[in-house]
């Protein structure tokens, strides 16, 4: 085969069994005329405008971040978070494009892409599961967590995140690259080595760690309370989570589940996995705005207000200070004094 569409192997985890298969439902003709067929269509449909509104929304986000809000810690791993959600969405928009016209486009180009949105999604959740796990750091041992804690180690993390999707979304795209490309419909030891790996790599590490500190977090503002700045921010945290726990992870799990059982690596619930998983890349930077806007009165703002207010901090450990305040200077002096 020397033709593909985009859509024909979003994530390289699924190790397609039959790319003739996915040639043919991609160009509507194995449900051309079946109630199957609509759905399909309409699903893709209804997803083009769910992710223009996530673009917009990524995109202002991101502005307001990079121009409006002051730089912390946090603010970084949430930039890097918004850079990929908007690039997952680019792919989505464009790969449902492609679903529902005649265009086709090469078959080293799709798989190209394919990794790419493999490499931004991974990079999605790994960010996700560092945001929760130095905030809960911060909570928990907080005396511990400024003595040792490096300078920039915010931008260090990111960087490490970065590559390590990178390595990760390669170690499960080159090993089956030779399936991809040929018809031959068996895995090969190498391809299910690597795609072991990466379900070991997401399910089994970083979305434990996400999920248990996010949890440490939501018992903690449970129980302290709604009210303060930092009880926001951990809100914050836990509405990214829950979105990725409803939507996002659908898509691995579903992945999971069909590579060990190939008959339910079908296209309707890959693409039901699909727009659920643009859902929480559209939906995520308004969760900012939901919760910078929650419970405060109805009184006209400026947008970055409310994100400010969804990301902002104070709680056991504050932002380290080069300066002294004069009324500290002024305090001491007369202390010493006396």
């Amino acid at each position: 085969m020397t033709e593909a569409t985009a859509l024909s192997s979003l994530i390289a985890v699924t190790i397609k069994k039959n790319d003739t298969q996915l040639v043919t439902w991609s160009k509507k003709e194995y449900f051309s005329g079946t109630k199957k067929g609509y759905f399909l269509e309409t699903t893709v449909i209804v997803s083009v405008p769910v992710c223009l509104w996530g673009l917009l929304g990524n995109g202002i986000t991101f502005w307001l971040l990079c121009t409006r809000i002051k730089r912390t810690r946090f603010t970084i791993y949430i930039l890097n978070l918004v850079a990929a959600d908007f690039t997952v969405l680019i792919y989505y928009i464009s790969a449902f494009v492609l679903f529902v016209s005649t265009f086709y486009v090469d078959l080293y180009f799709s798989r190209i892409m394919e990794n790419l949105y493999l490499f931004v999604y991974n990079s999605s959740m790994y960010f996700l599961t560092a945001i929760a796990t130095e905030r809960c750091l911060m909570v928990f041992i907080p005396t511990c967590y400024q003595r040792r804690r490096p300078k920039h180690l915010s931008k260090i993390v990111c960087i490490i995140l970065w590559t390590v999707s990178a390595l990760v979304s390669l170690m499960a795209y080159i090993p089956c690259y030779p399936q991809f490309i040929s018809s031959h419909n068996g895995g090969s030891f190498q391809c299910d080595a690597a795609t072991v790996f990466e379900m070991t790599i997401n399910l089994l590490i970083f979305f434990p760690v996400m999920l248990f500190t996010t949890l440490l977090l939501f018992v903690r503002v449970l129980k302290r309370g709604k009210q303060s700045c930092s009880a926001k921010f951990d809100i914050t945290i836990a509405v990214l989570v829950l979105l990725f726990l409803l939507f996002a992870s659908s898509a691995r799990i579903m992945d999971a589940v069909a590579y060990w059982e190939p008959r339910l690596d079908a296209p309707i619930p890959f693409l039901l996995s699909l727009l659920f998983d643009s859902i929480k890349s559209s939906a995520s930077p308004y969760t900012y705005l939901f919760v910078g806007n929650w419970k405060r009165k109805k009184v006209k703002e400026p947008l970055h207000m409310f994100l400010e207010r969804a990301l902002k901090y104070k709680d056991n450990v504050t932002e380290p200070k080069t300066d002294r305040p004069a009324a500290d200077i002024k305090t001491s002096l007369a202390t010493d004094m006396n």
